[in-house]
């Protein structure tokens, strides 16, 4: 994919409330959990299906939020982007690897859902929502989904209505832990 954004979501089983993600990820901040610069935390839990709270990175955002009315954590990409052949894995990477750290957090009582991945590329000109946009996208995300869920079949949907930038589904094989396709990325 040529876009340097790209966001990847993981679904949350249940919704937590943002206040109580704020000093988690203010902790993340001081003891520099993530290998990427983390400058700030912002608490948008007033906005409804909002961005709830937000981890400001300086080339990447974490977001918990409820958009289509589902909890989960949202890695987004917004510059200094590994080569093209690999910023879909390293997006869903990051996006498991935070929701791992928030799972292994005993006092949020987290747990992600591991059949479904939402891929976002905010790029109309890099990733434009159209056929041919999907198409490429959808090739990478299959490609990926066989890396995650292996043996299995994994599914690529469109998502998103015309409006939206770029955006596909991948649903593969439930059961799986956020640590197995942690594993399976390497």
């Amino acid at each position: 994919m040529q876009s340097n954004r790209i966001q990847a979501k993981i679904y949350a089983d249940v919704s937590v409330p943002c206040e109580r993600l704020i000093p988690v990820f203010h902790r993340w901040i001081r003891e520099r959990v993530l290998d990427e610069l983390a400058i700030d935390v912002a608490d948008y839990g007033h906005v409804h299906e909002g961005p709830g709270v937000v981890l400001i990175g300086h080339a990447y955002d974490y977001f918990y939020e409820e958009s289509e009315g589902r909890p989960g954590l949202v890695y987004a990409r917004k510059r200094d982007a590994p080569p093209p052949a690999d910023r879909l894995a390293d997006a869903v990477r990051r996006a498991l690897l935070g929701a791992r750290l928030l799972e292994d957090d005993a006092s949020l009582g987290l747990r992600f859902r591991t059949d479904e991945i939402l891929v976002r590329a905010p790029d109309r000109i890099r990733a434009p929502a159209d056929d041919a946009g999907f198409a490429e996208l959808s090739a990478e995300l299959t490609a990926l989904g066989k890396k995650l869920y292996p043996g299995a079949s994994p599914v690529v949907e469109r998502a998103g209505t015309a409006r939206d930038p770029l955006s596909a589904r991948l649903k593969g094989a439930s059961g799986t832990s956020v640590k197995d396709l942690l594993a399976r990325l390497g």
